[in-house]
């Protein structure tokens, strides 16, 4: 039985979440949903409900909670801190801080970031979607923190992990005590964790509950399952799971994308690949590298701005699989020449900035890069970064789209690449 001893009780974080509370729940006791996009019937409104009461999360402006944004590391430490770590977050910060800085601040202060991205510095992922692993290990962090007794059979939580041997070993532990707590559970009926999938702000408050139940208790909770409505369909966050209809949804596929449901890349295998994808691709590295949604709202912006009609997401798996592929590559070897040989056409990459908008900038600040983004020839995009390397890349119809798909158990190597 694996334990984590608790010798604190923690009355003084429950009275001031108490106290959160009454104030917060002073706009919440009109009966009205918080958030004009969390209404009484979707499926995360009562944990979102609850996580906006105890002031453990707001919304994006506008009466919008964001629920189907995709969390970043900022984002989540803020609830963290506001939720257990409120009595040290008072010395951090200052008037003229980023409105992150207090919160990431105080988790690398208290210790919390240790065996995360954050550890190398906050200033380089805080507006990064933060990944099931990561999440994972901070909520390990926070229950070590507090000397959160738990007891939980540690073979049988990893026998229940279907991808359990696709783990890496520095997640191993953290994931072993969050899942058998009951904070996170797999994505399918397998139990696969897929740690790096990402999650939504709604998810991020289910998962926000079911800690504070935890703490508060002392004990393992209830299996919740907060990475999809019960009936999951194509604009869900499906994290590399099998749709209702047969097709598939990507890895940490954002809901507004609107990943069409119909256009299955292999929708046919059970498999999934160590990367989240139904792809068949097994030596595909891609590292921490991740998706970044918001550069198609910024490429369209300047596309419609010149008259040019907006890029699409590309609704294959296999070109965000080998997008991802890319921005870890180019940690390697920052070039178009990829580090085993081939070329890499129809991209744009840059390295260096700490922020997507950096990144963007960058790029418009360039005629050749600018050509390429602006070109009313491509149709489809999809972006990812990796450590300070970011990548565009885009494809021109549907065509060249099913060309990627041919090879991903070669490592995306073919005559085109």
């Amino acid at each position: 039985m694996k334990t984590i001893n608790n010798k604190k009780r923690i009355s003084l974080l429950l009275i001031a979440a108490m106290l959160i509370s009454i104030v917060a729940g002073i706009f919440a006791s009109n009966g009205k949903p918080a958030f004009t996009d969390v209404p009484s019937n979707h499926w995360s409104y009562s944990y979102v409900e609850k996580a906006a009461e105890n002031g453990w999360v707001s919304g994006i402006g506008n009466g919008k909670f964001g629920v189907d944004n995709q969390v970043t590391y900022a984002e989540f430490s803020t609830m963290l801190v506001r939720a257990f770590l409120s009595e040290e977050l008072e010395h951090y910060g200052g008037p003229t801080s980023p409105w992150y800085e207090p919160y990431c601040a105080t988790v690398a202060a208290m210790g919390i970031d240790k065996g995360t991205r954050m550890y190398d510095g906050y200033s380089y992922v805080w507006s990064q979607p933060i990944n099931r692993y990561e999440m994972a290990q901070l909520l390990y962090n926070i229950l070590a923190y507090k000397e959160v007794e738990l007891s939980y059979n540690a073979a049988t939580v990893q026998a229940g992990i279907g991808d359990w041997n696709n783990v890496p070993s520095n997640y191993r532990e953290a994931l072993t005590a969050v899942v058998g707590a009951g904070m996170i559970t797999g994505v399918d009926s397998k139990g696969t964790f897929n740690g790096n999938g990402l999650m939504t702000r709604g998810q991020a408050a289910v998962v926000m509950c079911r800690m504070f139940e935890v703490i508060k208790t002392g004990e393992v909770v209830a299996p919740v399952e907060p990475t999809k409505p019960a009936d999951p369909g194509a604009s869900e966050e499906n994290l590399g799971q099998k749709l209702t209809s047969g097709a598939t949804a990507a890895a940490g596929v954002k809901s507004s994308i609107g990943k069409d449901d119909a256009y299955p890349t292999y929708g046919n295998s059970d498999d999934v690949s160590p990367n989240g994808y139904f792809t068949g691709a097994t030596e595909v590295e891609i590292g921490e590298a991740q998706l970044v949604y918001d550069l198609l709202d910024m490429v369209n912006e300047a596309r419609e701005a010149e008259g040019i009609s907006p890029l699409k997401w590309s609704p294959s798996d296999a070109c965000e699989e080998f997008v991802l592929l890319r921005a870890y590559e180019l940690t390697i070897k920052f070039s178009h020449d990829r580090p085993n040989g081939g070329y890499a056409p129809g991209e744009v990459c840059t390295q260096g900035p700490s922020s997507s908008n950096a990144a963007f900038r960058n790029w418009m600040n360039s005629s050749r890069h600018k050509d390429i983004l602006l070109d009313p020839g491509y149709e489809y995009m999809s972006a990812a970064n990796c450590g300070n390397s970011w990548v565009i890349s885009v494809e021109q119809n549907m065509e060249s789209i099913a060309n990627t798909e041919r090879f991903p158990a070669s490592n995306y190597h073919h005559p085109v690449y």
